[in-house]
């Protein structure tokens, strides 16, 4: 046991300084952590006090009348699903129109387009034009396979003719 008091080591100046706003720091962030504590809570009350008088100012029409809407909302939307997904056979007739030889008339058109068929009758003035509209068809990327099913001469002079069409479904997108 040492009976001679030691002098005690004197601090630098700079570490009580930073000592003492450590300190502060560890205090104000209590002190910070605190106040938003109360604030936390004090807005979870008032958004309880808020649902309730909500809920108490709800009368059986409103109830009623918001369940209407909520259901006619979900029409609405199944509306937008089905039409998303429907077949537009349109888009055909524009894209026969496009892709017609000038001297062919149809008279007649069957038309699939949930299974991508097409049964297209007409009439030619010759043979010529009636192979061009063939050959159109089978050079279009939206006909998969064109056949001529039937050809006949009529009393006229006419040639009549019949095309089954297998067609792309991305054409009735």
């Amino acid at each position: 046991m040492e009976i001679i008091p030691k002098k005690k080591e004197k601090l630098f100046r700079w570490q009580e300084t930073l000592f003492y706003s450590l300190i502060g720091l560890l205090l104000l962030t209590i002190l910070s952590y605190s106040i938003l504590s109360y604030f936390q809570k004090q807005s979870l009350t008032e958004l309880q006090n808020t649902e309730e008088l909500l809920i108490k100012q709800k009368t059986p029409q409103k109830i009623e009348l918001e369940k209407e809407i909520l259901n006619e909302q979900k029409k609405i939307n199944y509306f937008s699903l089905l039409l998303d997904s429907h077949p537009f056979a349109t888009n055909f007739f524009t894209f026969l129109e496009k892709t017609s030889h000038p001297k062919i008339r149809y008279s007649q058109i069957n038309l699939n387009p949930l299974e991508g068929q097409a049964m297209v009758s007409g009439y030619s003035d010759s043979f010529s034009s009636l192979g061009q509209q063939f050959q159109i068809l089978n050079q279009e990327p939206s006909i998969q396979k064109a056949n001529l099913s039937k050809i006949s001469l009529e009393k006229r002079g006419e040639i009549s003719f019949t095309f089954n069409l297998s067609i792309n479904p991305n054409l009735f997108k």
